[in-house]
Parts: structure tokens; sequence; C-alpha cells
């Protein structure tokens, strides 16, 4: 013989009797608040930062220094210049004009005063040593005296002469050399000219990015501004939602289980219960 038994729990959740009249008013607040749309209001504060004075006045003053060394004016107009004369500035010009004399001339020992004095000096000095040589042997204006004359003024001449040749071939070389060098600072003076012209534009940029910067800054924050306004219905909607769902923990519940049944479980059952009623007297 089998037969069956069914245990059935009731259980009561609900908020404490003073409680009760804070979560209707609560709720009933959240409604009013939600109907009129003021649940959740929108932050329409702006949070850009705008620029301190110090830096406005220093971007302002930056772009004067800029817009005054810009074009054909200041610094780019002296860059400019360097670039218009191949790497070169006016003073490197005018030394730069020398040495490619010197480097292009021919030999012309008349063409240093300086050589020809010296030269002449010489000369006279020789001459005049032979002239007093002839004249103590009792020789002046004789074939010999002539020809020691002639031979005494043409050593001389040779040998400064050939110094100056030789001098002048070394300034020629030196010249030369110079001019091979300074082609080759002028090409790398046109690059560093180009890169300095542009330091005014690049100032320019700098503060054009400051000012990009702070236009971004204050589209974005209009963006999130527009959002939340846009937000707000549905935020309105899912707050008043989580405070109705505040209140989803409180009610009734009922619980049913349903039990073993043959005879067996149920006398064993009665036998516990037995028991334990019985321990509970002694």
């Amino acid at each position: 013989m089998s037969g069956g038994n069914t245990t059935t729990t009731q259980s009561s959740n609900e908020p404490y009797k003073a409680a009760q009249p804070l979560l209707d008013k609560g709720m009933g607040d959240a409604l009013n608040l939600y109907k009129n749309g003021g649940l959740v209001k929108p932050n329409t504060m702006s949070t850009v930062v705008p620029y301190a004075q110090q830096t406005t006045q220093a971007m302002g003053n930056l772009q004067n220094l800029a817009n005054a060394n810009s074009g054909t004016n200041g610094l780019s107009g002296q860059y400019q210049n360097i670039i218009n004369n191949g790497g070169y500035n006016a003073q490197q010009m005018n030394a730069l004009n020398g040495i490619q004399q010197m480097a292009n001339s021919s030999y012309d020992m008349n063409a240093n005063p300086g050589f020809a004095n010296v030269l002449k000096q010489a000369q006279d000095a020789a001459s005049g040593a032979a002239n007093d040589l002839a004249g103590s042997m009792g020789r002046y204006a004789s074939g010999t005296h002539q020809g020691v004359l002639e031979k005494s003024v043409g050593d001389v001449t040779g040998n400064l002469v050939n110094q100056d040749f030789n001098n002048w071939l070394n300034r020629r070389d030196n010249a030369q050399q110079q001019l091979f060098n300074a082609g080759q600072q002028g090409q790398a003076n046109l690059g560093a000219a180009y890169q300095g012209a542009q330091a005014p534009s690049n100032t320019l940029q700098q503060i054009g990015q400051m000012n990009e910067d702070l236009y971004g800054r204050t589209l974005n924050d209009q963006l999130r501004i527009a959002n939340e306004r846009q937000n707000a219905p549905l935020a309105n909607i899912q707050a008043l939602l989580a405070a109705a769902n505040g209140a989803g923990q409180y009610g009734s519940q009922t619980q049913t289980a349903q039990g073993p049944s043959n005879l067996l479980s149920n006398t064993v059952g009665g036998i516990l219960g037995g028991g334990s009623l019985l321990g509970g007297l002694f």
C-alpha cells in the first residue's frame, strides 16, 4: 500500500511597517519627477577649460613676432637673401668674391704695390753695393763694373720675384681650396636657411593648433551636452524602473514540496518525528 504527503511552506517578505510610508512616498516622488522630466537632468554645464590670460597674451606676442618675421621681413627676409645668394650673407659674399678673384688670378709682380717697393729697394741696394765695390777698386764704369752691377741686380730681382711667385702660387692654391669649401658650406647653409625661414610659420602653426585644440574640446563638450539631452527621456525611464525594482524584493512566496509516497518512508518519518517529540520531553 502506498501513499504520499505534500509539504507546503508559505513565507511573506514585507518591508518594515515604519518603512512602508517611506517607500510609498519615494515611489510617488520618483513618479512625479519622471512625469515632469526631472528624474534625471542632463548636465549642461560646460567643462571646457579656457585659455588663461597669460596664455592668451603669450600667444598674441608669438603671433606678432611671427608676423614681423614672415615673408620678406626680418628673419625670413634675411634667410631668403641667403638662399638667393647661394647660401651666403652679404659679409660672406664679400669674402667669397675676394677668394674667387685670388683663385682665378694670374701672376703679376706689379699687382702688389708693397712687393714693388721692396723689389725697388733691393735693386737699389744691390746697385749701390756694386757701385761702391767698383769704385773702391778703381773700376767704376768699367766693363767689369757693369757686369757685376747687372748680375747683382739680376740676382736680387730674380730671387725676390721667384719668392713672390711661389707665395702667389700658395695663396692661389689656398684660395681655390677655400672656394671649394665655401661651395660645400653654401649648400649646407641653404638647408639651414630654408629650415630657419620656416620658424615664423611653425610658430603660427603652433598657435593655430592651440586654437584648434580649444575648438575641438568645445565641440566635444557640446556633443556631450546634446547627447545627455537626447538621452534624458530614456534615462528617466530607466531611473523610474530602477526605483520600481527596489520594491521587487518584497511580497509573499509559497513553496510546495512533494514527499515520498511509500509506506516504509512514511513509517520511518513517523518514528523519527515521534522520537523528536519524546526527546523534547526528557
